[in-house]
């Protein structure tokens, strides 16, 4: 059975789009339309265009086409709005169309077509955005020496390279064609997020008659990577082992033009900071978007008694500060290893607490998507994520 479509779904769907928006989209590939000799009506209803046609055609849909419906699925909600706003404004683009009386994936269709060809990438950055945000275990790699000064921001011939050597690598691996990267530019950052085709799946399902039906496809996977350009290092969020090696030699020469830019080091997070006088670590005033930071829970062993672990466990809705004793410790002076450390933090725009696990190591997992950059500028400026080389100033 030949691979299914990857909007299969949508295009059974397709009367809920309005018919002459619908239209529209299709008319930007004429060839396609040409090639399955389809009859679009100048003015079209539900009753004058050839739904049956349309579906059948559209198993043959070329990639970009497919795209618009993909993404017009998957973005059709409240929130996937909102998404597209805040990438176009993001963009400096401007939504300026009348938004009455069309519906939520009539929303998503007509941002693809407004000024178009300007905003045919606009639905997949708007996609991949909260995908990358939605990143939340990250490893890093820091900087083999400091290569901070040899940074460019990759031009539009750079990021065509980068796709294409993944393309290959990812083909090459046998998970077939479908790679693509989009960048993102953010004040201390530059977020990379990686789509690529996942391993061939079956899943049994059902046609709108009750027909069963078997399905293989191959299922959309994505990595992020990011780079830091004022501490320089690399962190990546990936499952596989082997493409930790890739990214870092692919993103390493694209960045800094050299392939043996990040290293291993397995210790670059660490809880040292917290085995000595670190009460004022817990202070928020420097750290832009967070109200409040408290450790809950912690896990270490003592010099006393080596063999033995010790957890500390803060009472429900407090914290291990409101129970401390030392003057400006939080651990015993003969602490040796602190393991992990529970924190509760706060942001600034939120009434609720939310947790972050630390482990000793090079793997940071946080638990509220969204809110690493601001937990990342705590971590770092509290040496928790250890920084290779002096800070530099933008």
């Amino acid at each position: 059975m030949p691979l299914a479509r990857r909007c299969f779904a949508t295009f059974r769907a397709l009367r809920n789009h309005d018919p002459v928006i619908l239209c529209e989209v299709l008319n930007k590939f004429p060839q396609f339309v040409k090639d399955h000799s389809l009859n679009l009506p100048e003015h079209p209803t539900e009753e004058t265009l050839d739904y049956n046609a349309l579906m059948t055609a559209l198993d043959d849909a070329p990639e970009e086409l497919e795209d618009v419906f993909f993404y017009a699925s998957l973005l059709a909600t409240s929130e996937g709005w909102e998404r597209i706003e805040e990438e176009a404004d993001a963009q400096g683009r401007k939504l300026s169309f009348h938004t009455d009386g069309l519906g939520k994936s009539d929303l998503v269709l007509k941002a693809w077509l407004y000024r178009w060809p300007a905003n045919q990438s606009l639905l997949e950055e708007s996609y991949a955005r909260a995908r990358v945000h939605g990143k939340s275990a990250y490893t890093y790699y820091p900087s083999t020496a400091d290569h901070r000064g040899r940074f460019k921001m990759p031009t539009d011939s750079v990021m065509a390279a980068i796709k294409s050597e993944l393309h290959d690598y990812f083909v090459n691996l046998g998970l077939g064609k479908g790679t693509n990267v989009v960048k993102f530019d953010f004040d201390k950052e530059v977020w990379f997020l990686i789509r690529f085709p996942g391993l061939l799946t079956r899943q049994r399902a059902y046609e709108d008659d009750g027909t069963a039906m078997s399905l293989n496809f191959k299922p959309e996977e994505y990595d992020a990577v990011v780079y830091n350009t004022i501490y320089g290092d690399l962190r990546m969020n990936t499952r596989r082992r082997r493409d930790h090696l890739k990214y870092r030699v692919v993103f390493g020469h694209a960045l800094l033009n050299t392939e043996n830019a990040f290293r291993v080091d397995r210790g670059m997070i660490t809880l040292e900071p917290l085995k000595g006088n670190c009460l004022g670590m817990f202070k928020t005033q420097d750290i832009e978007g967070l109200a409040s930071i408290v450790p809950t829970r912690i896990s270490f062993h003592h010099l006393k008694s080596p063999a033995r672990k010790i957890v500390w466990v803060a009472d429900k809705n407090s914290s291990l500060l409101e129970t401390n004793t030392f003057p400006s410790r939080l651990l015993p002076e003969e602490t040796d290893t602190v393991h992990y450390t529970e924190f509760h933090y706060r942001m600034k725009n939120r009434a609720n607490t939310e947790p972050l696990v630390v482990h000793q190591g090079n793997t940071l997992n946080y638990e509220r998507d969204g809110d690493s950059v601001v937990l990342e500028e705590w971590l770092r400026a509290r040496g928790i994520v250890k920084s290779t080389f002096p800070v530099k100033k933008k």
